[in-house]
């Protein structure tokens, strides 16, 4: 559902397409139930992450350890540096 919802509300620009489908990816790929459903401090930092963050480049720069971004977008992040050292 969580998943739906991000693709309604987020398609067409507002965020990249990209940072948008490994989100939910991520989403429908973690084996956390709580993440079956977000809060709505979740739902708001992601849109903030995906504008400050909108691209590899400069996830790249991203640091959890002076992050003050939900544990989910660290997650994320962790997600999408395992994707990475996938390729």
């Amino acid at each position: 559902m969580v998943v739906a919802l991000l693709k309604m509300c987020l398609t067409g620009g507002r965020v990249t397409a990209h940072r948008l489908d490994t989100f939910c990816d991520f989403l429908e790929a973690t084996k956390d139930a709580s993440y079956n459903k977000i809060t709505l401090d979740q739902w708001r930092s992601f849109l903030d992450f995906s504008y400050e963050f909108p691209d590899a480049e400069t996830l790249a720069a991203y640091d959890e350890s002076v992050s003050a971004w939900p544990v989910l977008l660290d997650e994320y992040v962790e997600y999408m540096e395992n994707l990475g050292k996938k390729k």
